[in-house]
């Protein structure tokens, strides 16, 4: 049984697919809270907060598939989130080998996993989001550079950024000896923090050639889940 906080259509509104018709499935529970992002943390913080446990469901593997199987008529992407997904790797491998489209996985990198017991993983595309020190997460509980090794060796996997200021000595600490594409976002949990900051990150991605991402969930709809 796993922990979903929900499961839904829509379109991936950050990183490399932004535009694409995607279903999401996210996770319940992670292993940080990143409270320097805002009041609540996480702009997904009931995916990560312990007191919206009750609104998780625990769902079987093929109580996860049937609700997905009801938008493949679309052709979407799979986006693995959450929360922290690969907290629960060894139980999501079977959406792995069961989806045919492209699959993305969120994740902050942190978690190490078995790639070669679960092979299937070295295809997965990851969206890297290792925490910067703006999350206000200790250092050494955010970047674990032999993890990142491992999730980095497929070079779709992308790295993917919040930023709210000059944080590119700290980016460049972590991505040095990857290669892997780089995209930057606004910080912001509401419209109104993602403009104050996206004209910033847009001259940051210029200044040292990154993919600048904007948040097109966030910027239509604010918090609003399930979309």
């Amino acid at each position: 049984m796993i922990p979903i906080s929900e499961i839904f259509y829509s379109i991936q509104g950050e990183g490399k697919f932004v535009g694409c018709p995607s279903v999401f499935v996210r996770v319940g529970g992670c292993n940080m809270r990143c409270f320097g992002f805002g009041k609540e943390g996480c702009d997904s913080y009931y995916a990560v907060d312990k007191k919206f446990k009750s609104e998780w469901k625990l769902m079987k593997i093929d109580e996860i598939k049937k609700e997905i199987s009801k938008y493949l008529k679309f052709n979407p992407h799979l986006v693995i989130t959450g929360g922290e997904p690969m907290l629960y790797y060894k139980k999501l491998y079977p959406l792995l080998e069961w989806f045919e489209n492209p699959i993305t996985i969120e994740t902050n990198t942190t978690v190490d996993i078995d790639f070669e017991k679960f092979s299937l993983y070295k295809k997965v595309i990851f969206a890297m989001s290792v925490k910067l020190s703006n999350s206000k997460e200790p250092k050494e509980k955010r970047i674990k550079k032999n993890v990142i090794k491992k999730y980095a060796k497929n070079k779709e996997s992308f790295f993917k950024f919040v930023i709210d200021k000059d944080l590119n000595d700290e980016i460049q600490e972590i991505v040095k000896g990857f290669d892997n594409q780089i995209y930057c976002m606004p910080l912001g949990a509401t419209k109104e923090e993602l403009e104050k900051n996206a004209p910033f990150v847009f001259e940051f991605c210029l200044k040292h050639g990154y993919c600048y991402s904007d948040r097109i969930h966030i910027r239509l709809f604010g918090k609003k889940k399930g979309v």
